[in-house]
């Protein structure tokens, strides 16, 4: 986690990266400002990262499962190709007003699709065939969405969960948002249709491919 690295490492990395876009650092701001949290933000580490994987893998349809206030959504727009998509599921409607203004002010709105309604249903309607599918929603239902995104990931797809450590508590879980998580883990661990790597980015990031 984060917390382990030196602030100085930290800042250190982001000066030597390639920044966040003027749209999705208005996100951040906004997101800070407005709802006075940015906890729940995906940041510029985790952000880079989903860059590059959706690049190197040339995806053109992504599906999330929990947009917050957009800024890995916007990201990962920002990455697609013209004639690709995005699918974001989220139910708040409080963080999807800040999505939607920011989606607009990038100028690639068009790129992403909405989905209002409660993640664990509205991801039942959904067609096979995404390239990529982003897990960062309710961390109670980490299992569930692992069962849908395996169904709706095509084949050499790569899931993507955040928050994968949940600030260490998968190490002796004992409540039920850590329980789920590690349950979650040792799901994808032990699929012998996904190869999997865990890595120790912000809140723990899982990558899986299948097969």
């Amino acid at each position: 986690m984060s917390e382990s690295i030196p602030a100085v490492l930290i800042d250190y990395s982001l000066e030597h990266s390639t920044p966040e876009s003027e749209h999705t650092r208005w996100i951040s701001e906004a997101t800070t400002e407005r709802l006075l949290y940015d906890d729940m933000l995906s940041g510029p580490h985790v952000g880079g990262l989903l860059r590059f994987l959706v690049k190197i893998s040339s995806a053109k349809r992504i599906l999330e499962i929990g947009t917050f206030t957009g800024y890995a959504t916007l990201t990962m727009a920002e990455s697609l190709p013209e004639d690709g998509t995005i699918d974001t599921l989220e139910m708040n409607l409080k963080y999807l007003k800040i999505a939607r203004e920011g989606f607009e002010r990038s100028g690639i709105s068009h790129k992403i699709n909405i989905i209002e309604g409660n993640s664990r249903n509205t991801v039942l309607t959904l067609e096979p065939g995404y390239d990529i599918v982003f897990i960062d929603a309710d961390k109670d239902h980490y299992p569930e969405y692992f069962k849908s995104a395996k169904k709706l990931l095509s084949n050499g797809g790569i899931l993507i969960a955040d928050n994968v450590f949940w600030q260490g508590g998968v190490l002796h879980p004992s409540d039920r948002k850590s329980r789920a998580i590690h349950r979650f883990n040792q799901l994808v661990a032990n699929d012998p249709e996904f190869e999997n790597v865990m890595l120790p980015v912000r809140d723990g990031i899982l990558l899986a491919r299948k097969k």
